[in-house]
């Protein structure tokens, strides 16, 4: 009798907006420490996630609905048979025990879309949160002076933010999180637009002087789907404007690419490409672009061995020990001694957890983009979030395609945190009690 008593007690408790609010605190300042103070952010963090872990449970009869959640014991049993796998195929590396934070951790989004509750305000206020917590790391994680100095002289720089890839890729979020802020915010909060205005304007910046190609790509595939993506999801109407946004794009676009300093990266490895589409696989050489392509390659021929569930997470570095161009790079090039990657987080899926894991990574992408498209129409931001959100998933599969993001800290964090929001506006329900 009193179990049932104290069991919607503590319910009650854990559904206060008091609560809630405890749990955006520890949840604003791991986005806003993460990347710039890691210490702090680690304390936030786990705050956090201790006090994320009774949403769950308060949440329970939403969420045991939720394809997502559904994805998300997918990949556990997943990774689980992939350990199993390798186990029989490479033994020799295998681990003891099945590790399956390495997919997991991307359904952080979860516990983040329910502490937000669908708040407008919320979303804005952790979007912010990031975006400052990347600007301030780029000071703090870095010698800042030395930095713009070689910006000055057009040279590649990373602020100290793991490397220049990860600079670009987090210039880019900052570029579409911002935007969507902008929007997502009252017209008469012009201070907050103003402010998520520089900073979309500031995140381009950092993607062009880190000088990552898969970024620039990935922006440029974003913005030349614009006006499709705008006129499916009906922030614009008529063929007449449909044309006008592309005539826009085709303008702005080639007016970009004639640009010196992006031809002078853009183009840098042209002949690498050149020879590689008219069939020569056999001698492509160890440039950047090489050593992408001869590990994807060396990644196909693993692959194919157990395509279905993969060799578990040490399967990556049995495609690098086992390619002869691999493991003789490592020799040689003092910067790729430490190589451990596959420069693809697609490849990188495949190859550990296979098709079925790489299946289930797509599908919550697919169901996180689909809800917020079916909910276009149910409020008045609807529209603002479907395009943002599709627009997002469309850069992060790109960029996913030429580095590990996904499988980073610094990937995760920024994934988790976007797709979090968006998961959340069109997700999360209020189940919080009253003040009284």
């Amino acid at each position: 009798m009193s179990t049932n008593n104290t069991t919607p007690s503590v319910s009650r408790y854990f559904s206060h907006q008091l609560y809630y609010q405890i749990t955006r605190f520890f949840l604003f300042g791991y986005a806003l420490c993460a990347i710039a103070f890691p210490d702090v952010g680690e304390v936030f963090r786990a705050g956090f996630l201790l006090l994320s872990l009774p949403l769950l449970y308060t949440h329970w009869p939403q969420l045991k609905k939720d394809p997502i959640m559904w994805a998300f014991f997918g990949v556990i049993i997943v990774q689980c048979l992939s350990w199993a796998n390798s186990l029989t195929h490479i033994p020799d590396v295998a681990n003891a025990y099945p590790h399956v934070d390495r997919l997991a951790k991307l359904f952080l989004l979860v516990p983040i879309g329910l502490a937000l509750q669908g708040r407008k305000d919320a979303v804005i206020t952790l979007a912010a949160c990031f975006v400052l917590g990347v600007f301030i790391a780029c000071y703090t994680q870095s010698d800042f002076s030395s930095q713009i100095q070689r910006l000055l002289h057009t040279h590649r720089v990373d602020f100290g933010l793991k490397n220049a890839q990860y600079t670009s890729m987090l210039g880019g979020v900052i570029a579409i999180i911002s935007a969507f802020s902008f929007y997502l915010a009252d017209k008469s909060r012009w201070t907050i637009r103003a402010f998520f205005a520089l900073s979309a304007v500031l995140g381009l910046a950092l993607t062009l002087v880190s000088q990552s190609r898969q970024v620039w790509l990935a922006l440029a595939i974003v913005i030349a789907l614009t006006p499709a993506l705008m006129f499916i999801v009906g922030l614009i109407k008529g063929k007449k404007k449909l044309l006008l946004g592309y005539a826009f794009v085709v303008v702005t676009l080639f007016a970009v690419s004639q640009s010196d300093y992006i031809q002078s990266r853009a183009l840098k490895e042209s002949s690498v490409i050149s020879s590689v589409v008219q069939g020569n696989l056999d001698n492509i050489p160890m440039t950047s672009v090489g050593v992408r392509l001869n590990s994807w390659l060396a990644a196909w021929d693993v692959f194919q061995k157990s395509p279905l569930v993969g060799l578990g997470e040490n399967g990556i570095g049995y495609v690098i020990s086992s390619s002869e161009k691999l493991s003789e790079l490592k020799k040689t090039v003092p910067k790729y001694s430490n190589l451990s990657h596959l420069h693809s987080n697609h490849i990188e899926t495949l190859v550990a957890y296979g098709l079925a894991g790489f299946a289930l990574i797509l599908f919550t992408y697919f169901q996180l983009a689909k809800r917020c498209f079916v909910a276009r129409d149910t409020s008045e931001n609807g529209k603002i979030v479907a395009f943002f959100s599709i627009a997002f998933f469309i850069y992060w599969l790109t960029i996913n395609a030429f580095e590990t993001f996904n499988s980073r800290s610094l990937g995760v964090f920024a994934f988790v945190i976007i797709s979090g929001c968006f998961y959340s506006l069109t997700s999360a329900k209020n189940n919080t009690q009253g003040e009284d």
